[in-house]
């Protein structure tokens, strides 16, 4: 049985995704930030019929779609029915969920992205800094946003600038994911640009996405992506959060795994 999701299935909810709380990062940040009832995310869940127990979740977040489950009976022409009257036009998700719905829907395009986590045990010194570096890297969090608007303008037009980046974060989009806490940004200026960054993302008591990792062309192979990141790692691993990223460049999984990241499986986007 399939149905929407209100404030009574909160709890059962959170139980059955925080199984595997880094693949369901989104699902978990986005119902507690928003709840069941704003109009920018919506909920479904499958239940099992015979024992009641939640077996898989569809969530929609403006006009994407994130799906999980941890097993292999859901009810795949259903929640297809579901996703085709939301009109969303991307469905993501750990890829052994996600598979079912290539031969059930119109997909027009596929992408496929290492899901990586940071491994907490790591030797802290892979993170270690140097003064000079420290000095370069700037944060901007939510207790000091609203003097750094004109940082953050300039951090939309970095991703402006990325080719890789199809679809990068509007500035009114930055500005609330950093205002409700979701987001803190680190990133290094010169020249009167900022030339490199890396944020969080649905950032929660205990973990966070890592995304929006880069650097303008003209300054890239100096370092400064990798500066942001150990950064970041450490502010916070230091408040005891896991971490976990996807990446698709090759080059950048040699960087990140140097870090201390390790793949755990495959996140898939399905463009529809």
């Amino acid at each position: 049985m399939i149905r929407k999701l209100s404030n009574d299935d909160f709890e059962t909810l959170m139980n059955f995704v925080r199984k595997e709380k880094e693949w369901n990062i989104f699902i978990i940040g986005d119902v507690i930030s928003y709840g069941f009832d704003s109009p920018v995310v919506e909920v479904w869940g499958e239940f099992d019929v015979v024992s009641g127990n939640l077996k898989a979740v569809l969530l929609r977040y403006r006009r994407d779609l994130i799906f999980y489950s941890d097993c292999d009976d859901w009810d795949v022409d259903a929640f297809c029915n579901i996703v085709l009257t939301t009109k969303c036009k991307v469905l993501s998700g750990k890829k052994v969920a996600i598979y079912p719905f290539l031969k059930a829907l119109n997909v027009m395009q596929k992408r496929e992205q290492l899901f990586m986590r940071f491994d907490g045990s790591v030797d802290k010194e892979k993170l270690k800094l140097s003064q000079e570096e420290l000095e370069k890297v700037k944060i901007i969090n939510k207790d000091n946003l609203e003097e750094n608007l004109e940082k953050l303008e300039l951090i939309v037009y970095l991703y402006q600038s990325i080719e890789e980046f199809l679809n990068p974060s509007t500035f009114e989009q930055l500005k609330q994911d950093v205002s409700l806490g979701r987001s803190r940004i680190y990133y290094i200026e010169e020249d009167g640009l900022v030339v490199s960054s890396a944020r969080t993302a649905a950032e929660l008591p205990d973990m966070a996405m890592v995304l929006s990792v880069c650097t303008m062309h003209e300054y890239r192979s100096r370092g400064y992506a990798t500066i942001c990141m150990k950064k970041l790692c450490s502010d916070l691993t230091e408040e005891n959060k896991s971490l976990c990223l996807f990446c698709d460049n090759p080059k950048a999984a040699n960087i990140y795994r140097k870090i201390g990241f390790q793949q755990i499986g495959t996140w898939v986007t399905l463009g529809l």
